[in-house]
């Protein structure tokens, strides 16, 4: 699937950050030594960092890398130049001793579109979107916002206020007490270093044997080649680290392993001072020329600080939806709540809930019930999907079966037993 592969491409540009941000002591022993290792101490070692990721290069180059992979998976061009407009930035605040008042924030450029942010501080998630102005990007009629609006805002009120583009807030804390219980769980120290330790270790492993040089024309540029081999055990081993936390694997959606040949990353430095990063991943691909990178541009860190005049969901309106207490949704058949433990009916619940997510390009609703049942079965995990007739799916699993009917004009239906 596409989201295993952005996945997959994202934990190889963790692969390289980890070069400048988590091995100081490795980067050191590399030339230009003193440019280097005086780089990666300011940035492993700021209070406030920042990074932006997105895509540089030819979409075209793009398509034709992904064509020689997969020739029945390559995104349109208007997909694909979306992607290439689009970014986002991560941040981090480390407010104070400790890392229990550290901060975080997610801001996205979505086709172009600015405004898209997430924060968390102090246990308090806070949003904000341009819900109508995306809506509208990909395809939704003036009347679908104000009905979604209509539809989300008689459960939640408080949700008016991210359709008018301002903040909302959530303490995840509360929610997560409600849902489950208890308390949200604080974060494994055991479970951080382990991963602190994973991206040393790649770091290491791919700077023992690699060259820097620095380009002629830009002073500022120094191209860091390693060994193929090497580099694609790294980046598929993090892929796999990181894919876990998502708890998807990664790995069964990586290409093979290219045919032994030099790896390039590209870094820039300023003053002494990492600016970005550049991994082209067309070359773990074999045959694939052309450039399409992934781009990591270190930001000036800042203060995350608390939005004002956002306005508070009450969680135990979230809570009570989580545990089904006789609230439904359109989405998918009547929400996920409430699925009982019953494997084909909540997979075709969420099959359903895929094909309807999809029709908002407002494409052919049997194309997109064909394509989510396609990449559901790709994920090799025993659950099987099939197209019986048009618009209708039944969904196997554990013995048990469930049954998704679909329509252009009405929400899907779900339910148990055989089509």
């Amino acid at each position: 699937m596409r989201v295993k592969r952005l996945l997959a491409g994202t934990a190889a540009g963790a692969t390289a950050l980890a070069f400048a941000g988590a091995c100081a002591q490795q980067i050191k022993q590399i030339e230009p030594k003193l440019e280097l290792r005086n780089a990666a101490s300011q940035l492993s070692e700021a209070k406030q960092t920042g990074f932006t990721v997105k895509l540089t290069g030819s979409p075209d180059d793009l398509a034709a890398g992904l064509k020689l992979e997969d020739p029945a998976d390559v995104p349109d061009a208007d997909t694909l130049k979306k992607l290439f407009n689009s970014s986002f930035t991560i941040a981090t605040d480390k407010a104070g001793e400790g890392d229990k008042d550290d901060r975080a924030s997610l801001s996205a450029t979505i086709d172009g579109v600015t405004g898209t942010e997430l924060r968390v501080v102090d246990g308090v998630v806070y949003v904000k979107a341009p819900v109508q102005e995306l809506a509208t990007k990909f395809g939704a009629a003036a009347s679908d916002i104000t009905e979604m609006r209509q539809g989300l805002s008689s459960e939640l009120p408080e949700a008016s206020a991210l359709f008018d583009g301002k903040w909302v807030s959530v303490d995840v804390a509360k929610v997560t007490e409600g849902a489950l219980g208890k308390a949200t769980p604080t974060q494994d120290p055991a479970q951080a270093a382990k991963l602190q330790s994973e991206i040393q270790t790649s770091a290491k492993n791919l700077f023992e044997s690699a060259q820097i040089v620095r380009d002629s024309a830009d002073p500022a540029h120094l191209t860091v080649t390693s060994s193929t081999t090497k580099g694609y055990e790294e980046f598929k081993r993090l892929a796999g680290v990181f894919g876990k936390e998502f708890g998807t694997d990664v790995t069964k959606e990586l290409p093979k392993a290219p045919k032994e040949r030099p790896i390039t990353l590209d870094l820039w430095i300023k003053d002494e001072k990492l600016t970005a990063i550049e991994v082209n991943f067309l070359q773990f691909i074999d045959g694939a020329t052309g450039r399409a990178a992934l781009r990591f541009e270190v930001t000036t860190g800042s203060e995350i600080a608390v939005p004002e005049g956002a306005t508070k969901i009450d969680p135990s309106k979230l809570t009570s939806g989580l545990a089904g207490a006789g609230a439904t949704s359109p989405s998918a058949g009547g929400g996920l709540s409430g699925l009982d433990g019953d494997t084909a009916y909540t997979e075709a619940r969420l099959l359903a809930l895929d094909v309807q997510l999809r029709q908002l390009e407002k494409g052919n609703v049997n194309t997109y019930l064909k394509q989510a049942v396609a990449e559901r079965n790709a994920e090799g995990d025993g659950v099987k999907a099939a197209v019986v007739r048009g618009g209708v799916a039944q969904v196997t699993a554990d013995g048990a079966f469930a049954c998704v009917k679909v329509s252009a004009s009405k929400e899907p239906v779900v339910t148990k037993g055989r089509c």
